[in-house]
């Protein structure tokens, strides 16, 4: 078994409650998501968490269509201040995101800083990290772009 981690900063202008509910809705995150094709919420956790049923869709090495599926839980950790995502996905990688939300009022600047961690095959860990940096870069690129759309 190997781990790997990943840190990634995103600031965005504007409305606090939008980022933080396009995050700790998971079915939000997953419109937004470049491989996400079906969210589907299933219950509440013991953890007092969500549990959701995810299907993906993505090209593995650029040209092998996968459907990858598997349930993640969305924890609120702290309201307002930090959510955590954990799931199982394949090859029993065990993926485990956190967001910490930082709000600067005088700015109306909302920074969300993710550490993900990654546990599993070593190959497969280094594939699948490249992969998921690459859409959560995208993501939030979306949810930035969402934010500066004037809504009527």
């Amino acid at each position: 078994m190997a781990t790997k981690t990943i840190h990634l900063e995103h600031a965005f202008a504007g409305d606090f409650i939008l980022v933080y509910e396009s995050i700790a809705d998971f079915r939000k995150f997953g419109e937004l998501h470049p491989y996400m094709v079906e969210v589907r919420q299933l219950s509440e956790t013991i953890r007092n968490g969500i549990e959701y049923r995810v299907k993906e869709e993505l090209l593995l090495l650029g040209f092998l269509k996968i459907h990858p599926q598997y349930n993640a839980e969305v924890i609120e950790i702290t309201k307002n201040k930090h959510i955590q995502y954990v799931s199982n996905v394949k090859g029993g990688m065990v993926l485990v995101i956190d967001f910490t939300f930082f709000y600067d009022e005088n700015r109306r600047e909302v920074r969300v800083s993710e550490h993900i961690t990654i546990t599993g095959n070593r190959l497969l860990i280094a594939y699948f990290a490249t992969v998921l940096q690459k859409a959560h870069v995208q993501l939030f690129d979306k949810l930035a772009t969402r934010l500066t759309i004037p809504t009527s």
